[in-house]
């Protein structure tokens, strides 16, 4: 087993697990702006990004794999403000689905533009993947009719595409890159998506009041800069030392550490994240989990 790159894939889910527990927190439980939440979290990025090129400036930049690094974040920040976009208006029920489908994106133009070999037990491990990481997002009952033939599915799916096209462009650019500077580009690009368009001083003022908080300004920094830190190092670890095709499956899985998480909030922490599920509810999220578990055995065969 190539755990080079695996145990990575796998860790940055894992971390963004957390992460996105913590966004719930933050966005529903305490009310911060969303648009003052794009500020914060570009303007992380970006400091990370001062931060390690003025530790470890690079002794050359080759324009190739610097503009992809810094194209595939500009792009995952768009294809999220998207997902979000598309999110504050249909139920995440709908959403899951189709933003889920970002690794088969990524397997079709990885096989496409780099080149690379899939076996047929790869793909069906890639949709096991997939969809069991899909269903266990959901609740039984709550998918709807017509989403698929409203304007904001197929906003949805080019959101989706984007997060595609931004790993193809972080795996050309770990081809001459480090993961440290791969990370400063793409934090670079990322801020260029989400911070200009936000940039108000009603979203400065908000951010500003909830940073003033001692209560509440260490967790947003813990959840935002510390948490997606660590998340990005493991993830651009992993696309730079394995086939991003079977990278992508495996980052897919972060709702079923999600839903992990909500399990154990609910039991030591109900107050902060309560998820409510029936038997049935359950079930279906523990086949789900063993549909991806099945799916991740497979890639790493």
């Amino acid at each position: 087993m190539e755990w080079n790159w695996i145990a990575p894939a796998l860790g940055s889910p894992l971390v963004f697990s957390l992460v996105t527990i913590g966004d719930k927190f933050i966005l529903s439980r305490v009310q911060l702006r969303l648009t003052s939440f794009y500020l914060f979290v570009g303007a992380s990025q970006l400091l990370i990004a001062a931060a390690i090129l003025a530790i470890n400036a690079p002794a050359s930049l080759p324009w190739r794999e610097t503009g992809a690094a810094f194209g595939g974040g500009f792009l995952w920040g768009i294809g999220l403000l998207m997902m979000f976009w598309v999110l504050r208006r249909e139920e995440a029920s709908r959403v899951t689905p189709v933003w889920q489908s970002s690794p088969i994106f990524v397997a079709i133009l990885a096989v496409l533009f780099l080149g690379e070999s899939l076996a047929w037990y790869h793909w069906i491990a890639i949709f096991m993947v997939v969809g069991g990481a899909t269903a266990v997002s959901l609740r039984r009952g709550e998918l709807g009719n017509g989403f698929a033939l409203r304007p904001t599915f197929f906003v949805l799916l080019a959101g989706a595409l984007l997060i595609g096209i931004a790993q193809l462009l972080l795996k050309i650019a770990a081809g001459e890159l480090s993961v440290w500077h791969s990370m400063a580009f793409r934090g670079m690009g990322l801020f260029s998506a989400m911070v200009p368009p936000f940039l108000t001083l009603t979203n400065l003022r908000s951010l500003g009041g909830f940073m003033r908080r001692p209560d509440l300004a260490p967790v947003l920094v813990l959840t935002e800069t510390v948490g997606p830190f660590i998340g990005n190092v493991l993830l651009l670890t992993a696309i730079a030392n394995g086939p991003v095709s079977l990278v992508s499956a495996l980052l897919g899985t972060r709702p079923l550490f999600v839903f992990a998480g909500a399990l154990v909030m609910g039991l030591v922490a109900r107050h902060v994240l309560a998820e409510s599920m029936t038997g049935r509810d359950l079930a279906m999220k523990a086949s789900s989990a063993a549909l991806v578990v099945g799916g991740v055995f497979l890639i790493a065969l």
